[in-house]
């Protein structure tokens, strides 16, 4: 239904300029238009869900000893984070005839309090015991953790826009080429009470701090690539309502390190990622000089990535102690309010 809804938007703007008899023009119409403007956002991420599942460990592939556990699988439901939680943030949009250029910052911090119903073995950047830091912690099942996360994204959008269709006193249609950049950066928190003991978990085995407090950063580049269009429709002599929409894609099979994303060694990524966006937006003059402008946006987000290990020699397998290979996929919906001006 999500999905449908913006394609039925994008396909009512498509019909909208059919039924105008407009003119084409070169390029967008900024006839009378105002073209820069900034905007103070609020609203709620939601439907939040995502699930890493282990499949199998390169040291075992190549015969050497085995981990001594079946691979896992992490939820974010099962682990008991928020999947709705409130998110605000700013703006700025820039117009020219050929190309557009905007950028929207939200921020959120969803949180967790839960009881563990199985060991979980998680990797951190840092956890500290007896004055050493460590890079692996243990929640022992039946003890009870708590965390925090403070999300940051950054959503670059540029619109080439080759033509569009109308006049500034009528319905306008311009069409474009989507290319933008997502970035999504991370930190986190897992609270578990005080550090108990060290214990060794893997096979070789490694070094986990049972309880604790473990932090970390993590972080992600998505480039994306697709097509959107706008509607306008004027609203007297001095308001208009604009309607547009976008959707855009991502297929990238290569190193970890390309899209921003840490790991402790180098991995093989196979993503598939999919967006789609929606936009009202309300203007209305106040003088010669400012508008006033408000409005609504959706956004969906959903991928799913296949993290291996890079091809090495059998020595370097074994002196790096590859962790199992993974199966990632994630969905997150936002839903904003905004207002601004635009000069």
């Amino acid at each position: 239904m999500k999905k449908h809804a913006v394609y039925w938007l994008m396909t009512a703007c498509w019909l909208g300029a059919g039924l105008s008899h407009a003119q084409v023009q070169w390029g967008r119409g900024l006839e009378d238009r105002r073209t820069f403007s900034v905007t103070l956002s609020g609203g709620m991420m939601f439907n939040l869900d995502g699930e890493v599942q282990e499949t199998e460990r390169p040291i075992e592939v190549i015969g050497g000893p085995t981990s001594g556990s079946p691979p896992e699988n992490y939820s974010w439901s099962e682990l008991g984070f928020d999947d709705r939680f409130p998110a605000y943030g700013f703006g700025m949009e820039k117009l020219w005839r050929y190309v557009s250029v905007r950028g929207q910052f939200l921020t959120g911090s969803p949180s967790v309090s839960s009881v563990a119903d199985r060991d979980y073995y998680i990797g951190v950047d840092r956890v500290r015991f007896e004055g050493r830091n460590y890079e692996y912690m243990v929640l022992p099942e039946g003890s009870q953790f708590s965390g925090d996360i403070d999300l940051y994204s950054f959503d670059l959008q540029f619109a080439i826009t080759p033509v569009s269709l109308g006049s500034a006193d009528s319905l306008t249609f311009t069409p474009w080429i989507h290319l933008g950049l997502y970035t999504f950066l991370a930190d986190y928190e897992v609270r578990a009470g005080a550090p108990q003991e060290v214990t060794q978990y893997e096979n070789p085995p490694r070094d986990y701090v049972v309880g604790g407090r473990g932090t970390g950063t993590t972080g992600l580049l998505v480039p994306e690539l697709g097509l959107g269009a706008e509607l306008g429709i004027p609203l007297g002599n001095r308001s208009h309502l604009y309607l547009s929409a976008h959707t855009a894609f991502l297929r990238f099979k290569g190193s970890n390190r390309n899209l921003g994303v840490r790991s402790r060694n180098e991995k093989d990524l196979d993503v598939r990622y999919h967006s789609i966006g929606a936009r009202a937006l309300f203007e209305r003059e106040i003088n010669e000089r400012v508008n006033f402008i408000a409005g609504a946006e959706y956004t969906f987000m959903t991928g799913e990535a296949e993290v291996r290990a890079i091809d090495r020699p059998e020595e370097e397998i074994l002196a790096l102690r590859e962790k199992f290979d993974k199966d990632v996929d994630f969905e997150v919906s936002a839903l904003t309010a905004f207002i601004g001006l635009r000069f």
